[in-house]
């Protein structure tokens, strides 16, 4: 299964009007996810359909909005940066894990084996 976002929705756009333009385009999913905000998460039934979707359905107007499609990114592989300085009075609040400890003599968090 294929998941892919559909973005920039009209605020009007339900799960049975997404559904219905699919089926309208010849391509089957299982699973619609609409999401406040403008946009939805659809379920193809494999890697063929989604990749139709995207050909026939990204950058199509629909209801006045230009529709983006594209594959569906798992939160946890988008790159998030993450601020790795603590100053002394911060780093007893900080939650860790037993193998990263802070060392005030260098002032960073350090790896331990």
């Amino acid at each position: 299964m294929s998941k892919l976002y559909v973005g920039n929705l009209p605020s009007d756009c339900n799960e049975s009007a997404l559904r219905q333009l699919f089926q309208e385009h010849s391509l089957a999913c299982t699973t619609i996810l609409v999401k406040r905000g403008g946009y939805a998460f659809v379920d193809c039934a494999d890697q063929s359909t989604a990749d139709r979707a995207i050909d026939k359905l990204n950058g199509y107007t629909y209801l006045g909005s230009s529709l983006v499609v594209e594959p569906s990114v798992a939160s946890a592989a988008k790159k998030r940066t993450v601020s790795t300085y603590v100053d002394d009075n911060e780093a007893s609040r900080v939650l860790i894990p037993s193998s990263i400890r802070y060392h005030k003599a260098v002032g960073t968090f350090l790896y331990h084996k």
